[in-house]
């Protein structure tokens, strides 16, 4: 169990960033009754474009952390997606799935914070760190310390602080991430949970189209890899039913007639990653360690297991000894679960990239075998009838 904090410590832990990561950090580290200060300059999270799905892994682990309940109020709940390809059907796959904005996801777990946790308004301006005691300045000039800070600042590269780690960039213009709500032209329903519509062309520069509910509405999130981003987002952004119809000629048999409802919503994805021995008394997680391409699925996969590892695994083995130096840190950076997903992240973004838009022979090759596999497999199990969100599962 976590002890009294050192003599002149505000806290245990300061975590800087209340996002996904950092939030869901400080709620886990609260829970198990470590002195916990959040700090981040907006009383609340606003819109944001961002992971909107949570992943049957994912949620599992928010399970786990007991952080799951609170969320199934707001989220549409999806058993079953339907594949389909060139406006054919063919798989159906059970699963469990939640659609969630972000920054509902990021304010209902901020609401049900523990007691543990103290939420600190303030913008931090500097973190002055060292093997033994945290400082943590906040522009209106009050300081706060702890022996640990968790750095949760996303790709926020304006904190300053003495560091030899480095972000570096992996892959420039790695991929486009757009958003928008549809509904059916007729004003009824849809009659399915959720729906992945894959291209059929490398020529459009899209991968797929991925059609689930949140509330009471259904959220399309399309992922594409164009040659240069800024002409083609602003054509989506302009003419989104041509171009959804120009990438997707298809879709209406699949789905039946719809239209765009929604400010089209879109999103930059350059790859990062930090490089470097982990500086005294600070852990980065989540984005701030390394970001992920949104076509893998796998941003929520990666913040969760930081959490995981950092709080129930590396926090507890610290604080049994004094000190938090540099060579005891690098157990998160180092932990094999945390190299696992990391490394299959960038394995992943790099492999949707190609098997979509590769224009070598061997991805040519690859990408007409995934399509004659699409094209000519059948599916094995009836479709449901779409999910209501007051049937959803509690924990």
């Amino acid at each position: 169990m976590p002890g009294k904090s050192a003599d002149g410590c505000s806290a245990h832990i300061v975590v800087v960033g209340a996002g996904l990561a950092g939030t869901t950090a400080a709620a886990l580290l609260g829970q198990r009754g470590w002195r916990v200060t959040l700090v981040d300059p907006r009383p609340s999270c606003p819109p944001i474009f961002k992971a909107e799905k949570i992943e049957p892994d994912q949620a599992e682990l928010l399970r786990k952390f007991g952080l799951l309940e609170p969320l199934l109020h707001r989220a549409g709940w999806v058993r079953q997606i339907g594949a389909y390809y060139n406006g054919r059907l063919f798989r159906i796959s059970s699963t469990e799935q939640y659609g969630l904005y972000y920054n509902d996801m990021v304010n209902i777990l901020r609401a049900s914070l523990p007691p543990a946790v103290e939420f600190k308004l303030g913008r931090v301006v500097e973190i002055a760190n060292s093997a033994e005691l945290q400082r943590v300045k906040l522009a209106g000039g009050e300081e706060l310390t702890s022996r640990l800070v968790v750095l949760a600042s996303g790709l926020n590269a304006d904190i300053p602080i003495r560091s030899r780690l480095q972000r570096v960039l992996v892959q420039k213009n790695q991929s486009v991430a757009v958003a928008f709500t549809i509904a059916r032209a007729d004003g009824l329903p849809f009659p399915f949970d959720a729906v992945t519509f894959y291209s059929t062309s490398p020529a459009e520069e899209t991968d797929y189209l991925s059609l689930f509910p949140i509330g009471e509405t259904m959220r399309a999130n399309l992922f594409a890899f164009p040659a240069v981003p800024d002409p083609w987002l602003r054509l989506l952004i302009r003419q989104p039913n041509e171009r959804l119809q120009a990438c997707f000629p298809r879709l209406e048999r699949a789905i039946g007639d719809y239209r765009v409802v929604s400010k089209v919503e879109t999103a930059r994805i350059d790859l990062y990653r930090t490089e470097g021995e982990p500086p005294s008394g600070i852990v980065p997680i989540g984005d701030a360690w390394q970001n992920v391409c949104p076509s893998t699925g796998m941003g929520l996969s990666k913040i969760f297991t930081d959490v995981d590892v950092l709080c129930l695994e590396c926090v507890p083995l610290w604080f049994q000894s004094p000190g938090m130096s540099s060579e005891k840190l690098l157990g998160f950076s180092n932990h094999p679960r945390k190299r696992a997903i990391d490394g299959t992240a960038l394995q992943t973004a790099f492999y949707r990239r190609q098997a979509t838009s590769g224009r070598s022979l061997r991805w040519r090759v690859h990408r007409l075998r995934l399509h004659l596999s699409m094209q000519f497999k059948r599916p094995t199990m009836p479709i449901l009838p779409a999910a209501r969100l007051e049937n959803a599962p509690r924990s």
